[in-house]
């Protein structure tokens, strides 16, 4: 058997690998409310679905309009709205592979193609029915056929339309746009190339910009960042720990000892310095530091958010595995990256810290005792979209304004019972789910908390789920 059909089957055997971690246990995680959203989105009619993107202000729409076949012919189940995200998890995988056999060579493809199969950040958001998998898919295609370009091998439909595909999935793929420009700078004397990369770019951005004038004439302004907190100063190195292990806040000397094994593969990577070496840290630096600097004035800085990023830090990290002469050391440090990535992944499924939030398990607590004379009071919109995507029937509801009625008792006075759903206050930068349980009697907003304290010992049902409390008050107790 040749090398070139060894490599193959190494690919295919990582490939299927990648597939076994993104489709088990694909469904049965309740939505958490993006995907409630996602799912409200795509299930409406297609101009109440381009008018909810256009509020929110933070999607580019390609994502919900290629769900709209899929669950239209496989149903609105958990499984069929994540599959998307998973098929492009799976692809993903060769098309790095691909890419790095281009930059480290076939041993640091099949290095790097495997870190991507194992990687629990990647994994988590292919079993997410939101865009960055997917994005993350189209960023890798985007450079591979910046790479094809820069050595002259003339791409540049391919590069049009795979770039273009990135930027339709989400605008954080535009920071490859400027990753790119950064490293042709030295290359500008090359008139052509240049010229033609900015045609190609023109070529890939065209079809997002009927969309993006749309979102300006209609005046409006994004309405899904202000939850975002502003990030801490280690926020950078978090990011990478987050895309390695999809945890930063587990501290135990084992994995202190496989942070400081995996930082020095990472800094092993960057020697000796060339132009690919140059790309990649590029292409992983840029678009951290360039959100940190803007998450000064605003925060928009959240980890999905440099999806497009991770396949330079996987590259990197295959980079200083193969630097290293010796196999031993190679092995050994092959062996730290799959460990810290394993004891991530193996916990995905089954471990709380991973839990998302339980949209279905409150809906059908409240539909198991709701009767006549109940009331459900509704957080926010947030929360009443959470609840539809669960309810089997129309319940009697009241939104809560941002601080609440001026009065809750006067609001709830008519009712027997009344039931509270309120989403967990802690939002991070860094976590990948709101799976811990919070306190509602604490942590509601002040007219709330005033409320449950005069109702405390009419409280029927405390229940604290990952994510989301539901409380049941008793008015006639």
């Amino acid at each position: 058997m040749s090398k070139s059909q060894v490599f193959r089957w190494q690919v295919l055997g990582v490939t299927l690998l990648a597939a076994v971690l993104r489709l088990w246990q694909l469904g049965a995680k309740s939505f958490w409310f993006d995907e409630c959203f996602t799912r409200v989105a795509t299930l409406a009619s297609l101009s109440d679905s381009l008018a909810a993107l256009l509020v929110a202000g933070i999607y580019s729409p390609l994502y919900f309009l290629l769900l709209r076949p899929m669950v239209a012919l496989a149903g609105a189940s958990e499984y069929s709205f994540r599959f998307l995200s998973a098929a492009f998890g799976v692809l993903a995988v060769p098309a790095i592979y691909q890419l790095g056999r281009k930059l480290v060579g076939h041993a640091g493809g099949i290095v790097v193609a495997l870190l991507l199969a194992v990687c629990p950040f990647h994994i988590w958001y292919s079993q997410d029915a939101r865009m960055y998998a997917p994005m993350a898919f189209f960023s890798v295609l985007a450079m591979d056929r910046f790479v094809l370009l820069l050595r002259g091998r003339q791409r540049w439909v391919s590069f049009s339309i795979c770039s273009g595909l990135a930027y339709l999935m989400h605008y954080a793929s535009f920071s490859l746009l400027y990753v790119q420009l950064i490293h042709l700078l030295p290359r500008l004397r090359q008139t052509g190339l240049v010229r033609r990369w900015l045609l190609a770019q023109a070529v890939a951005i065209a079809p997002l910009a009927p969309w993006l004038v749309w979102y300006m004439v209609r005046g409006a302004r994004p309405s899904g960042l202000g939850w975002i907190p502003n990030p801490g100063p280690l926020a950078s190195l978090q990011t990478l720990w987050n895309f390695t292990t999809a945890d930063v806040e587990t501290f135990t000397w084992p994995v202190v000892a496989l942070m400081a094994g995996t930082a020095l593969i990472l800094l092993r990577s960057l020697f000796p310095w060339n132009g690919r070496r140059r790309l990649l840290v590029w292409w992983l630096a840029l678009p951290i530091g360039f959100l940190f600097l803007l998450s000064l004035r605003r925060s928009y800085y959240v980890d999905r958010y440099l999806m497009a990023s991770l396949p330079a830090y996987l590259l990197l990290l295959s980079l200083g595995i193969i630097a290293w002469r010796r196999v031993i050391w190679r092995m050994a440090a092959l062996a730290v990256v799959l460990v810290a990535m394993g004891w991530g992944t193996s916990r995905l499924y089954a471990d709380p810290f991973f839990a998302k939030e339980e949209w279905r398990g409150a809906t059908a607590a409240i539909e198991a005792g709701l009767g006549q004379g109940d009331l459900v009071l509704m957080q926010d919109q947030e929360t009443l979209i959470g609840t539809s995507v669960y309810q089997t029937h129309k319940w009697p509801y009241l939104v809560l304004s941002e601080g609440g009625p001026s009065t809750l008792d006067a609001a709830t006075v008519r009712y027997k019972r009344v039931w509270l759903v309120w989403r967990s206050p802690r939002e991070y930068n860094h976590r990948l789910s709101k799976s811990d349980r919070f306190d509602v009697f604490a942590e509601a907003t002040p007219p709330v908390r005033a409320w449950l304290a005069a109702h405390r010992g009419q409280v029927a049902i405390d229940l604290r789920l990952p994510g989301l409390s539901v409380v049941r008050v008793d008015m006639e107790a």
